[in-house]
């Protein structure tokens, strides 16, 4: 299958919503429910954070990109109604809206005859998030992506989000999903060996959890790579085994060629250990583009 940036139509990203914070307090208010510095958005940069649980425990993983006053969090459609509720707890007398930004379509980055049309739709919306090394999310308005989107011509939605998360495994790119909100504080996820969380900008919610895991080194779970020769994807959260004890659980899985591909959080005993599923499938270590320490 074609990979998901490399179509050479405009393809749309359902999986994918973009939340809105407007208002000249947005970057200030997200400084103090974010793990990275959100000054740093001044200068075009895409930021990888988590927003946490007062307890330090990951509710969603947001890409974010300033656009003039507003701020865009790029992160699961599923996710984006629900963080925009917990988060707007929080406003108070910040001059920052909260919103879905339902105009807008995040659209996987393409090459092909169509790519003068996709900078001008680009132009209009503004944002292109440097999602991972080699992949782009562009922001369109609703109505220039329906302009560029061939209807009788569009990839088969499911394949391309398979593929995006296959993707994601491959670079060791967490996420969290509904099921796996609250679940894991971010270290677990990895998040600090992606440049995602700010050890020096000060207080967020969470920080002090998060802080103290970093600095007391009680980090004794991990995000790995595995690969399942075949059968469905398993569900998130599923337990991962090892001598009949459960020692980690799926944080994301997409189905490939090849099998399965899979991270999950696990215990560093369990590390570079063939682990498995409850059905019995075996789930094979792989190699992360990157070093976790032991």
């Amino acid at each position: 299958m074609t990979h998901p940036t490399t179509f050479e139509r405009q393809v749309p990203l359902p999986f994918l919503g973009l939340l809105r914070f407007a208002g000249p307090d947005a970057a200030s208010f997200l400084q103090g429910q974010v793990t990275h510095d959100t000054r740093l958005l001044a200068d075009g940069r895409t930021l990888l954070a988590a927003c946490n649980s007062p307890q330090g425990r990951v509710v969603a993983v947001p890409r974010l990109h300033q656009h003039g006053d507003a701020v865009l969090a790029l992160l699961p459609t599923e996710l984006v109604e629900p963080l925009a509720e917990r988060l707007g707890r929080f406003v108070l007398r910040a001059k920052v809206r909260l919103e879905p930004a339902r105009d807008l379509v995040a659209v996987a980055e393409v090459v092909g005859s169509k790519a003068s049309e996709i900078e001008e739709g680009r132009a209009a919306a503004g944002v292109t998030f440097a999602y991972a090394p080699g992949r782009r999310v562009t922001v369109l308005s609703r109505g220039a992506c329906a302009a560029l989107v061939d209807p009788d011509g569009g990839a088969d939605t499911d394949a391309v989000e398979a593929a995006w998360w296959r993707a994601d495994i491959a670079d060791g790119l967490p996420q969290v999903f509904a099921p796996s909100a609250e679940a894991f504080v971010p270290q677990m996820l990895n998040l600090d060996l992606l440049d995602a969380i700010s050890f020096t900008k000060g207080c967020y919610t969470g920080q002090e959890i998060v802080a103290r895991t970093q600095h007391l080194g009680r980090i004794k779970r991990r995000t790995f790579r595995y690969r399942v020769a075949g059968g469905p994807p398993p569900r998130l959260m599923a337990g991962l085994h090892r001598d009949g004890a459960k020692v980690a659980e799926v944080v994301m899985s997409a189905p490939g060629e090849g099998g399965i591909d899979l991270l999950a959080v696990a215990s560093l005993d369990a590390r570079d250990h063939p682990l498995h599923l409850d059905d019995g499938r075996v789930a094979e270590p792989v190699a992360l583009p990157y070093i976790v320490p032991t």
